[in-house]
């Protein structure tokens, strides 16, 4: 299964159209995640693509490209199963990650997750947190609004994550 994770695209639709079209024209993209900050981008993206399903949760700087009924009705984290792994997707800024992804994996352990998938930092990261007798997978994609655009390309398969990152 392939998954491609974006987040903070902030306006920079175009890139992550690009790299959509570059992975369909090699193979298969079976699920987008959107962890945040660029909600009409992703909105978008969707209408685009109709046959890839595709998670998306909110960001921090998302309010302001929201209807009313839109932020009532906001999710700011969720838990997705694919490929035998539970996944959480947050935006991160609500569990501090820009300091630490601490809380956001004792979160995953709270809701009974595998990975994290967070968003916020701009930064690219894929790193293991101890917590207790348990470790938890945290991985940022990135952003696509930044100098230097990126994307995480999950392949998971039986149960197992092979994170690489690609140039939005």
């Amino acid at each position: 299964m392939k998954i491609l994770v974006f987040s903070d695209s902030h306006g920079h639709y175009e890139r992550m159209v690009r790299a959509v079209r570059t992975h369909l024209a090699v193979g298969k993209v079976d699920r987008i995640f959107f962890l945040g900050d660029g909600i009409r981008d992703i909105m978008r993206l969707s209408d685009e693509l109709p046959t890839i399903p595709i998670n998306y949760v909110y960001g921090n700087c998302d309010d302001a490209f929201t209807t009313p009924e839109e932020r009532e009705n906001k999710v700011w984290e969720e838990k997705v199963t694919a490929g035998g792994v539970t996944f959480l997707l947050m935006h991160g800024h609500k569990y501090g990650v820009k300091y630490s992804t601490d809380d956001a994996a004792f979160r995953a352990l709270e809701v009974g997750a595998d990975v994290v998938l967070y968003g916020h930092t701009h930064h690219a990261d894929d790193s293991l947190i101890e917590c207790g007798e348990r470790t938890v997978r945290v991985i940022n994609p990135g952003a696509v609004c930044s100098y230097a655009p990126s994307y995480a390309l999950l392949n998971v398969t039986a149960g197992e994550v092979v994170c690489g990152f690609g140039e939005a």
